[in-house]
């Protein structure tokens, strides 16, 4: 008797599971219920936190139903977030039978495209080298960067491949990553450890968790943005922890090392073509295709340049670094709605020349130093420009979603 009811809420959080898996935000998965039971005649309701998502209908007879649906196996896979989003919307503007929408949703799981494992490794390597010339180091420093890039793509895997968590995984490549960095220090290969090490570091630092915490926040799902933020902090913790052991090993096997010595001051064009190869490997790693990627090239570029004319004008960082942020934001969503595309994957991108990593980096080695002083200054400063960056997106994806609003109820009213 319920049948239809059924199969129109098993579609609504299959076709959110999958937005869920890929990375979307909580409000996307929640929203995309929501908007395929409204486009087929039925009342319902929808929670979502991360890895878990119930929603239940009401049926003709007063009678209820309800599902739920969870997942440990998420990832980063912004092409599958564009491929469901926009499924979702065809699918609530034709209305095919239930059955057909099925078919379409198991063609778009089928027809989902991924990087093979050779790109991925190459995109570690563009990503890690990329940054480490952004972070000022030689050209020698960005191989040996790109090396330990691949090496944590190969840790990552590996560790996956064993079911390990989040905070062990990221333990087991921070620690491998630095340790080979002083590894190659020790021929001269690598001339400034620090450097290396920060660019190999870009790989892990939980960007799309930070970014969707924020905009989790920002829709007014405080329990999800709250549950990514202690993600990330975990995160973090994992990062000190990992790199902090690998470095304290190194430094008592080997003594200390070139740690920052000889970093090259590049003009700008050349940071912005070091963030060009970051930012390309990164669209690589988190799955965009298409036209989509050089946009979000673009994107870091912007970022960037608008960071460096805040500075050259007088701003402080983080001043510079919420003015970038609120740019990079705007960039994104109104890329989002030329290409009919989320905004995730411009604003990740955008975002990423701006995390800052080197301050990320020299705040856990003064723990491992044991200079209490110097780590609470970089704490602070890196807490700070943090902060920065989550009240720039803040402010401009609030004011897009609020011109979103107006213009639905300014349609609704003229519609009357």
């Amino acid at each position: 008797m319920w049948l239809k009811e059924e199969e129109i809420l098993e579609l609504a959080v299959d076709l959110a599971f999958q937005l869920q898996r890929c990375g979307a935000e909580t409000y996307r998965v929640e929203e995309s219920i929501l908007r395929l039971m409204d486009a087929y005649g039925v009342q319902g309701e929808a929670f979502a936190i991360p890895n878990c998502i119930i929603a239940s209908l009401e049926t003709p007879d007063e009678r209820h139903l309800t599902r739920m649906r969870r997942s440990n196996d998420g990832t980063t896979d912004l092409d599958g977030v564009e491929r469901y989003s926009a499924l979702c919307r065809r699918i609530c503007q034709e209305t095919p039978p239930v059955q057909e929408a099925m078919a379409m949703l198991r063609r778009e799981m089928a027809g989902v495209r991924r990087y093979r494992m050779p790109a991925q490794l190459l995109a570690s390597f563009l990503t890690a080298s990329g940054f480490s010339l952004f972070f000022r180091g030689t050209l020698w420093d960005a191989l040996c960067a790109g090396i330990c890039g691949v090496a944590v793509g190969l840790c990552l895997r590996f560790m996956s491949r064993l079911h390990a968590n989040l905070f062990f995984k990221t333990v087991f490549a921070g620690f491998v990553s630095a340790l080979l960095a002083h590894g190659l220090a020790l021929p001269g290969f690598a001339q400034n450890v620090d450097a290396v090490i920060i660019g190999a570091l870009m790989l892990l630092v939980p960007g799309l968790l930070f970014t969707n915490s924020v905009r989790d926040v920002i829709y007014g799902d405080t329990m999800s943005g709250v549950n990514r933020l202690v993600q990330v902090l975990i995160t973090a913790i994992a990062l000190a922890v990992g790199t902090g052991a690998a470095v304290s090993l190194a430094r008592s096997l080997w003594g200390e090392l070139a740690g920052s010595t000889g970093l090259v001051d590049y003009s700008l064009a050349v940071q912005c073509l070091a963030s060009c190869v970051g930012s390309l490997g990164v669209c690589l790693l988190f799955n965009v295709h298409g036209p989509g990627t050089v946009l979000c090239i673009l994107g870091g570029v912007l970022s960037w340049l608008t960071y460096r004319l805040g500075s050259h004008l007088g701003l402080s960082d983080v001043t510079a670094f919420l003015v970038s942020a609120a740019l990079a934001s705007a960039y994104a969503e109104v890329m989002a709605r030329v290409r009919k595309y989320p905004a995730t994957s411009y604003l990740l991108a955008a975002l990423f020349p701006l995390v800052p990593g080197a301050d990320i980096y020299y705040t856990m080695d003064y723990v491992v130093r044991g200079d209490i002083d110097n780590f609470l200054r970089h704490g602070l400063h890196t807490g700070a420009l943090a902060g920065a960056l989550a009240v720039g997106v803040l402010l401009s994806s609030t004011i897009f979603r609020m011109w979103g609003v107006w213009r639905r109820q300014r349609h609704a009213r003229q519609n009357r």
